[in-house]
Formats: structure tokens, sequence, C-alpha cells
């Protein structure tokens, strides 16, 4: 999907969808990226198909977001990039490393996607693939060898999976949640180093008649 049909669907409408099937997929941070940049809310990733995801943007009409998305058309007025490269902190004081934008697009799918879903289907799953794998090893109990491979590899980790998967999910899900906030404070100005200006815009600032 190129950045033009992208950037139809965010021209000031309430609510935008995306509609990504097969390797089309792989354009979804980048979306979730501009959609962002032009004042748009992840509100929904859902799956239609095995094959086939859909991104639900609403538009957030707050002061804030409707000035950076102000600021954001000024900046491509000026010849300025479309994503511009973000300043992430790290665990070590005085080191902010530019990241691309989709970095925290990323991110925000991710948080996006378990707010909704949580971590039951993905526990669920494994739980049934090792309850499957325990009823194997019991058709192959004349087979020792056979029947405790497929508890040792297969079974018991899966059934260990199953249990640790909330955990592990519940830890990635407030990482991406902190960088989410993060970003969106420092975008905003309100939170660590503000935005860069606009090239062209010697105070940031959007002018008087500028909208979206």
């Amino acid at each position: 999907m190129k950045d033009p049909e992208i950037l139809s669907r965010f021209d000031g409408r309430g609510r935008a969808e995306f509609l990504l099937g097969g390797l089309e997929g792989r354009h979804s941070d980048r979306i979730t990226a501009i959609g962002f940049e032009f004042g748009y809310d992840l509100q929904a990733t859902e799956m239609p198909s095995k094959s086939t995801i859909r991104l639900v943007f609403v538009r957030n009409d707050s002061p804030p977001v409707r000035q950076r998305a102000r600021q954001t058309q000024e900046r491509l007025r000026a010849g300025g990039p479309l994503l511009p490269m973000w300043d992430a902190p790290t665990a070590r004081p005085g080191t902010t490393p530019s990241v691309t934008a989709e970095e925290p697009a990323s991110a925000r799918r991710g948080v996006t996607t378990y707010e909704a879903n949580g971590a039951k289907k993905f526990a669920l799953f494994a739980a049934l693939l090792s309850v499957g794998c325990f009823a194997v090893a019991g058709v192959l109990r004349d087979r020792p060898g056979a029947a405790l491979a497929v508890l040792v590899v297969f079974a018991v980790p899966l059934a260990v999976t199953a249990v640790l998967i909330p955990r592990w999910m519940k830890r990635w899900y407030e990482k991406n949640r902190r960088l989410v906030e993060l970003h969106d404070q420092q975008r905003t100005g309100q939170g660590g180093p503000p935005p860069s200006p606009p090239p062209g815009s010697p105070d940031g600032h959007p002018h008087a008649g500028d909208g979206q």
C-alpha cells in the first residue's frame, strides 16, 4: 500500500478503516504511525480471516492531537518528512537514540490488541495443544520411547507455556504501554523534550487559518 493511498483515508473523516490481506499486513505499523501523525487513534485490530487484518481508526478531536495534526500538515507543506524520527530514551541516562515512528506504532497496535483480547485466547490455544499432545502420548503408550518424546518435547512445554502466557503478555503489554505513553507525551509536548517544530515554522505553533 502506497503512502498516497494511506493519506487519502486520513483526510479528516471521523473513521478510517484498512483491510489488509496477505503481504499487505507488513504495512500495518506504517499505517498506524501515519494515522497518529494526522490525529487518529487506533481503535481496533481485527482479523476477519486467517489471511486478513482490519485496522480501525477514529479521529481524536482533543486540542493537543489536533495541534499535532496541523503541525504534520505544516511539515509536509514545508517539504519535511511524513514520519519524523523519535528520540526514544533508554535505560542509560543521557542517551536518546533516534528510532523510526513505526516502532511506537507497533507498540500501539500491541496495546490495542491486548486491551481488546487479553491473554486468554493465547493461553487457551496453548492449553488445547497441550491436551492434544497428552492424548497422543496416551495413544502411544505401547511405544514408551515415542510417548516420552511427545510428553517432553510438546505436552509439558505447552502446558507450562499456557500457565505462563498471561504473565508474559502482561509484562509485554506494560512495556508497550509505557512506550506509547512516553511517545504521546513527547509528541504533544506534555513530557520530556518537546517535539521539533516543523521546517519553515520558527515557533512550531500552527499558524492562523491552518486546520485539518
